[in-house]
């Protein structure tokens, strides 16, 4: 039988491994270095215009309460319609001019410019 000494230092000793494990997760949304952010909010996308070097992510993420899209003009992309608090990314492999809209909201529109 162990002693109430050994069970402690068993608790503090488990009590510790977890901390490190949940301190030294990889994060879990996976952000890409170079990531340029949007915000969709109520009925606007924030900002409306980027521009991003190619080869480089855009991420949106609804920050809103309600539903919401990005959806490229062009048909290149689209994420169905986004959650509160959900992301959608896409990388722009090739420069030019991205014009995109919400299709929840009419005059929610946006450009995302990549350039060289």
């Amino acid at each position: 039988m162990r002693s109430a000494k050994q069970l402690l230092s068993i608790c503090v000793f488990a009590t510790l491994l977890s901390l490190s494990f949940a301190t030294c997760k990889p994060d879990p949304i996976g952000i890409r270095p170079g990531t340029v952010f949007v915000a969709a909010r109520d009925t606007v996308f924030t900002p409306d215009t980027i521009t991003v070097p190619v080869g480089f992510p855009v991420r949106w993420t609804n920050e809103g309460m309600i539903l919401h899209s990005v959806v490229s003009d062009s048909g290149l992309f689209a994420s169905g319609l986004l959650q509160p608090n959900a992301w959608f990314e896409v990388r722009f492999d090739s420069a030019g001019t991205f014009p995109y809209h919400c299709s929840q909201h009419a005059n929610m529109v946006g450009t995302v410019l990549a350039v060289p």
